[in-house]
């Protein structure tokens, strides 16, 4: 107990150091008309920037280099089960624009090419708490297999329908595993839904190490629409059933990618996972909201 603390204290302190965000969250300007069921190009104003920790400098250890904090939800497990490092999974940064009046734009970028990646089929997506209830109501995730031009192929978005994301402690571990249904309801899938132009994915034209994702402003509340969004990508436990992995894995049955915690490394059940913290969109935080960076954490 008594290094669980140190750990976790002192991989916060590394996370809050990493975690920048910048733009307008509360009155996105708006650009040029676009069309309403197509994305366009991306804006490059007002953009909020999220930087997440990488591993390519202790990947020969076959170790993370910090920033996993299995009690916040904060994963940092871009290896496989034998602990070789994947980086086409490691995220480095998230960028998301609001500045369109009919779409919001999130870049999601990794260390290496995501195509390298392609023979292991990872997801990349984005989580979304539109009510703030600490508890996700989204996830969108979308393939790799993809060109670089605009598609909803690939594309699905999942919706949590016990509203019971998180458990009976949002955010953090419960004392028992928890029997809430994760991501279990599609609304989305590559055009069929109640709108066939929701969300679209590309990998980006400019950047081989960047997936581009869009998704209906109207669908996240608009202009004034207030969320709470965090980045995953995923290539080993892809059952979106088992979020939040943390009330439904054990953390010694998840394993470590940390060897500095010899109890509980190497990584287990857990592997191929990677994602950044919760970041507020649109409203500035006020209340306890577990899982935010120390940059939003309210002030008493």
């Amino acid at each position: 107990m008594k290094y669980s603390k140190f750990s976790f204290l002192s991989i916060v302190a590394i996370i809050t150091l990493l975690t920048l965000a910048l733009g307008s969250f509360i009155h996105p300007v708006y650009a040029a008309e676009s069309d309403p069921n197509k994305p366009g190009d991306i804006p490059t104003r007002y953009t909020q920037t999220v930087h997440d920790q990488t591993d390519e400098k202790t990947a020969s250890e076959k170790q993370a280099n910090g920033g996993d904090v299995f009690g916040l939800g904060w994963y940092e497990r871009p290896f496989d089960k034998d602990m070789t490092y994947m980086p086409y999974i490691d995220l480095s940064k998230a960028l998301m624009n609001r500045e369109d009046a009919n779409w919001v734009y999130l870049q999601i970028f990794v260390v290496n090419p995501i195509e390298e990646g392609a023979s292991a089929k990872p997801l990349f997506g984005v989580e979304l708490d539109t009510d703030l209830d600490n508890r996700g109501e989204y996830l969108l995730t979308a393939t790799t297999s993809r060109s670089t031009e605009w598609s909803t192929e690939g594309v699905v978005i999942l919706n949590n329908s016990d509203n019971m994301m998180g458990g009976l402690k949002p955010v953090l571990p419960d004392t028992n595993l928890s029997d809430s249904k994760g991501y279990d309801k599609e609304i989305f899938n590559a055009g069929t839904g109640d709108d066939p132009n929701l969300a679209w994915a590309r990998i980006s034209p400019s950047d081989p190490k960047v997936m581009d994702i869009a998704i209906k402003s109207s669908f996240l509340g608009g202009a004034k629409g207030k969320f709470i969004w965090f980045v995953w990508t995923l290539a080993g436990v892809q059952d979106m059933s088992k979020l939040e992995f943390n009330d439904h894995i054990l953390r010694v049955d998840a394993g470590s990618p940390l060897k500095g915690e010899k109890d509980l490394y190497p990584l287990k059940a857990l592997w191929g996972v990677d994602n950044t913290s919760r970041i507020p969109s649109g409203f500035v935080p006020t209340g306890m909201m577990p899982g935010l960076p120390q940059d939003f954490q309210p002030k008493p």
